[in-house]
């Protein structure tokens, strides 16, 4: 099957383009690159998603959140516009996903909303290449009067992303000209004038600049861009910055960097694109050992990246997996793809996208969430973080505008080049046209996938054309079995199948993935419970309803965490089940509130702790079935430590009752019919034999409370390894 030399050569030199977005000769070649020229029409979930990700949000967003051009209008303008420290990442952030989202649906609509939001940014660029929201004096500073601090360079990268990423598909050349001219003004204000990207502070968003002028500097050549990017790098090294060279070249652990918050994945990114247009070693060395450390240490079972904003070296960690965070992940992984080439990274990006990216959208995608909990719900950003609501932006937060992300970056890992063919990471009910050596090739898979793992592959090309053909082999897929037109061809989990010989019109592959069920042993706060999956799925169980919360007296914003010290004020829950929780957390400043249930008082709850964030948690067990209420009620008294009297509400909610499973009931489960509502249901018996209705964690969560972290028998424990990175095992 192996195709002659020089054949082979011709092929390698025209798959891989060694300039970089028709810019810069390469120095060092990426392993692996995204189909530039590649057509996708996804079917299924994803399809159903992205239709209403374009509709119900990208192209509703900018219509019904005005400031997100007006800001720019009227930046000048006193008295000035409320703003945060990020507002002007939004338009940025949006445009990227529209982009990503358009390059995977080909959307119409898409778009022509996109293009009509591009002309309407661009001529809100200042004459000397500003493109944020704050006044003339607060340019590129640091500080702002009409917010604590800002993060203008961080808003720049995020707008000269998106532009970049237009300019790359539709070959727009006044976006290009923008990006051009937000280069310029930072090299004006930053390069070679003693004045580093640092000297504004919050240099984790800040510094993120050093991606994007990389970019820059691929699709034109201007040396200054470049320089510049390789003075931020320097720059990592200055005193409370994030120092990711130095750290990631000495292994050292990502929690344990000085700065190891979401946002540094981003100028990590930088290291990755520095290597391909400079060759230095250094930079791949530390991004790839960066990505590792994140695998091992910090991500969670779900696919998401982080835990109250930033790493802590703890995968079973409970705090928020903020939607941000996961988002830049995801990008940081396909930059690792195209860097490495390894399968396993693709593995990482469907874990991701399959339940991380999906989970963060309500099926409408009218809104999507600030945290996607291991266990928990469901809640729009707007509540969660809506201290970021401002006038004519109501709908705009960090996240909102971020979570297109998600289901767009398919568009980049899903089909892509080597120097030796193609590589299919994608699987899925799907079509995907490109072309190989200026022959069209269409591939369509027929699967019900990741629902169930049998996926029907027709190689269609228009005439006969050789090419390696490479299929990823997930590596918890024990089992994977491959034929190609009918002949059995052996497959080794955890790295590619090369297929490699001339195609020709009805050639057709089958791929049977093993879908047997495989489990992740819990640690530390997970410690005794236990994660299933079903192939690249999450499974939870899911509650009952959660009920409906209100709130009345006064109260300091309106999503949680919600707190007053306010003598009087309540909150109610009114909910069925036979069981009931309270969480927020323990402050110093902390008071008592009354609690019933019925009308009957429950208990005197002090909320005081001389550590301030310590989770809280009050719960009542035994209340019976039928109909509840919960009144919580600030007593306005304290003891005498304590230095005020608030009390706090995160969550309110009805437990779910924890199914007692086993390895053999679940090695027995049935799949459950297809649904609009899920992924993926799957019936399976408890320890008492009553039937127990599992589900897909990415649509769990928006009715009821659920739980990823099970309760199993028989579940065996696997360490992490490079090989094994899910750290999950098959029962035998």
């Amino acid at each position: 099957m192996r195709i002659a030399a020089c054949a082979l050569l011709t092929l390698a030199l025209w798959i891989i383009d060694s300039r970089a977005s028709n810019g810069v000769e390469l120095v060092a070649q990426r392993a692996m690159d995204r189909c530039d020229d590649v057509s996708i029409q996804l079917g299924g979930p994803l399809e159903q998603y992205l239709s209403a990700v374009s509709a119900n949000w990208l192209q509703r967003a900018p219509r019904d959140n005005p400031a997100i051009f007006d800001m720019f209008v009227d930046r000048d303008a006193q008295p000035y516009r409320n703003l945060l420290p990020w507002s002007g990442e939004f338009a940025g952030k949006l445009l990227t996903g529209s982009v990503q989202v358009l390059r995977t649906t080909d959307d119409p609509t898409l778009k022509a909303a996109t293009t009509q939001f591009v002309e309407r940014l661009l001529p809100l660029q200042a004459e000397d290449g500003y493109l944020g929201p704050f006044p003339q004096e607060s340019r590129l500073t640091g500080t702002a009067p009409n917010c604590p601090g800002n993060w203008d360079l961080w808003g720049h990268y995020h707008a000269m992303l998106g532009l970049m990423l237009w300019y790359d598909e539709t070959g727009d050349p006044h976006a290009l000209e923008a990006a051009r001219r937000v280069g310029d003004l930072l090299c004006a204000k930053f390069l070679d004038t003693g004045k580093p990207v640092s000297s504004i502070g919050s240099m984790e968003m800040n510094q993120a600049v050093v991606h994007s002028l990389a970019m820059l500097y691929a699709r034109t050549g201007e040396e200054k861009y470049l320089k510049l990017a390789e003075e931020v790098v320097a720059d990592f090294a200055a005193p409370g910055a994030g120092d990711y060279l130095r750290m990631g070249l000495q292994g050292v652990e990502f929690f344990q960097i000085p700065k190891p918050r979401w946002e540094s994945l981003h100028p990590m990114m930088g290291l990755a694109e520095l290597y391909w247009l400079t060759g230095n070693e250094d930079y791949r060395k530390a991004f790839e050992n960066l990505w590792w450390s994140i695998v091992k240490t910090d991500r969670h079972n779900n696919g998401g990246f982080s835990s109250g904003e930033q790493a802590q070296g703890n995968p079973y960690h409970q705090g928020a997996i903020e939607t941000c965070c996961t988002i830049a992940w995801m990008a940081m992984s396909v930059e690792m793809l195209r860097l490495t080439g390894d399968p396993l990274v693709a593995d990482e990006l469907e874990l991701s996208t399959l339940n991380q990216a999906v989970g963060a959208f309500a099926p409408t995608a009218r809104w999507s969430t600030y945290n996607t909990p291991m266990d928990g719900r469901r809640i729009p950003s707007t509540q969660d973080i809506a201290f970021q609501i401002r006038p004519g932006s109501e709908e705009l937060n960090c996240c909102s505008v971020n979570a297109a992300r998600g289901l767009g970056m398919i568009s980049d890992w899903g089909l892509m080049r080597d120097v030796t063919g193609l590589a299919l990471n994608w699987y899925g009910p799907s079509t995907f046209e490109t072309t190989v050596k200026e022959t069209p090739v269409t591939l369509t898979q027929t699967t019900d996938y990741p629902r169930d793992g049998r996926i029907e592959l027709a190689v269609e090309p228009r005439s006969p054309v050789a090419f390696n053909f490479k299929l990823r082999i997930p590596h918890w897929s024990a089992k994977t079995k491959v034929t190609v037109n009918g002949e059995a061809v052996a497959a080794t989990p955890g790295t590619y199948l090369s297929l490699d010989r001339e195609w020709k019109s009805g050639d057709r592959v089958t791929i049977e993935i093993d879908m047997s069920a495989r489990y992740w042993a819990g640690e530390r706060e997970c410690a005794g419970k236990t994660s299933v999956y079903r192939g690249p799925v999450l499974l939870v169980a899911e509650g009952g309803s959660a009920g409906r919360e209100t709130f009345g007296g006064t109260w300091n914003s309106p999503g949680p965490p919600r707190a007053s010290n306010v003598k009087g004020a309540q909150a109610r829950l009114e909910f069925a089940g036979d069981s009931v929780e309270w969480r927020g957390a323990y402050y110093d400043d902390a008071g008592k509130a009354r609690v019933t249930i019925d009308g009957q008082e429950a208990a005197i709850v002090d909320q005081y702790g001389p550590q301030r964030g310590v989770p809280f948690s009050w719960k009542k067990l035994g209340l019976g079935p039928g109909k509840h209420l919960l009144l919580i009620e600030s007593l306005g008294e304290k003891r005498p430590e304590s230095s005020n009297n608030w009390i706090n509400v995160s969550a309110l909610d009805v437990p779910v009752d924890a199914p007692a499973l086993t390895t053999t009931a679940l090695a027995n489960g049935k799949l459950g019919p297809a649904s609009d509502q899920s992924i993926v249901t799957f019936n399976v018996q408890d320890a008492t034999g009553r039937e127990v209705r599992l589900r897909d964690f990415a649509t769990a969560g928006y009715d009821a409370p659920y739980l990823s972290w099970l309760q199993v028998v028989g579940a065996p424990a696997t360490e992490f390894t490079r090989k094994n990175p899910s750290r999950t095992a098959i029962a035998k």
